[in-house]
Order: C-alpha cells, then sequence, then structure tokens
C-alpha cells in the first residue's frame, strides 16, 4: 500500500474478528515503531505482545465496561461535534471488546525520566512525545498490511496495575493499550470531520 493510501485508510476500528495476526506481520509492523524518531536518540522502547485471552482479560481488569457508561452524560456535552458524539457513543460500550476481542494486544512501554504529570517546561515530554511517533508508526504500518487498531490510553490507576501486572522495571510508563487485528466485516467506522490544509495553513503569521 502507497503511503498516502495508508494515511488515507487508517481509521480506529472497534470491532475485530478473532483470526490471528502472523507473527512475521506484527513484527514488521513493530519494527515500523521502532524506525520513529526519538528523543536523544535513545528509542528506549519495548513491547508487551499479549495474546492468551485470559492474560488479556486480566490485564484489562480495571478498564470499565460498557454496562457502566453513561450515555445520557454524552447529550449534554455541548462542545461536542456530531461526529465527535458519535464515537463515543459507539467507543464507550467497547472498551473492553475492543481491546480484547482481536487477541493480540500490545502495550507499549517507553522511559520516561521526567515527571509527566509536572514537566519543567515543554522539552521535558520529548520521551513522551517520542512514543506517539512510534504509536502512529505502528497505526500506519499496521494499515499498510491491511489490519486495524484501536488504542485506550489508560486512567485513574490502570497504568499502575498494568505495569505491575507485566514486570515493568521501574522508570517505564504505558501511554496507552493497543489492540492490533483483523476488522470484522461489519466493523463500524465513524466518520471523521473534513479538514482542509489549506484552511489550516497560515503563511509567516496566523
Amino acid at each position: 500500500m502507497e503511503f498516502y493510501e495508508a494515511v488515507e485508510k487508517r481509521r480506529t476500528v472497534r470491532d475485530f474478528t478473532e483470526k490471528r495476526v502472523p507473527d512475521e506481520i506484527l513484527n514488521r509492523i513493530l519494527e515500523a515503531g521502532l524506525k520513529a524518531p526519538s528523543h536523544d536518540h535513545a528509542r528506549d522502547w519495548h513491547f508487551v505482545v499479549l495474546r492468551r485471552p485470559e492474560r488479556i482479560a486480566e490485564i484489562l481488569r480495571h478498564v470499565a465496561g460498557g454496562a457502566e457508561v453513561q450515555t445520557d452524560i454524552i447529550n449534554h456535552w455541548d462542545t461536542a461535534t456530531e461526529c465527535q458524539k458519535s464515537m463515543y457513543y459507539d467507543a464507550l460500550p467497547k472498551q473492553v471488546k475492543m481491546l480484547s476481542q482481536s487477541r493480540c494486544l500490545v502495550l507499549p512501554l517507553f522511559r520516561a525520566g521526567a515527571d509527566l504529570m509536572t514537566p519543567r517546561d515543554i522539552s521535558s515530554l520529548n520521551s513522551f512525545a517520542s512514543v506517539w511517533c512510534l504509536i502512529q508508526n505502528i497505526l500506519l504500518a499496521a494499515t499498510a498490511e491491511h489490519l486495524a487498531c484501536s488504542l485506550r490510553i489508560p486512567i485513574r490507576d490502570e497504568e499502575s496495575y498494568v505495569l505491575q501486572c507485566v514486570h515493568a522495571p521501574e522508570g517505564y510508563r504505558m501511554p496507552c493499550y493497543l489492540a492490533v487485528g483483523y476488522a470484522a466485516p461489519d466493523a463500524k467506522i465513524i466518520r471523521q470531520t473534513e479538514l482542509s490544509a489549506a484552511e489550516r495553513i497560515h503563511a509567516e503569521s496566523w
């Protein structure tokens, strides 16, 4: 798949089949992630890959299920666009399913360095910014391999629980859970808001 085609086709998918992602394809996708630009050229990144359903269930123990979703809250988000609201209506009830159904859950880990919650300045977040470059490479590589991805950023104590569960060394952080798999034939694809580069580019000054 051509690069711009992959960029155009990349979408978040929350409905997967249980077809196994071959190891060689997954390795190619993760290797693409490791090609991302990194702070201090360190590339201090690792992946925990979970395949066994019972192990995935253990890792996702603290992720809220659909029964806890209060959709009436979404109705009162006056600042949300219709695209955003439709995404949340689809996403919130699927927080566990979208991460477990593909049976390929990737946990990217990075060495944080500075305290992410109290950075001294924007450059203190360089390691955090770098790992998101890695994640974007993975999303595009998965699309090029005709696979789909869904991610969730951990909230509350989810991250600390997972890091302890996978025996991550001290100083490492987990920016997200990342499911990789084959999209279900009826997977719901949320319409994106169309943006024009011409309307967002400001020559010399805003």
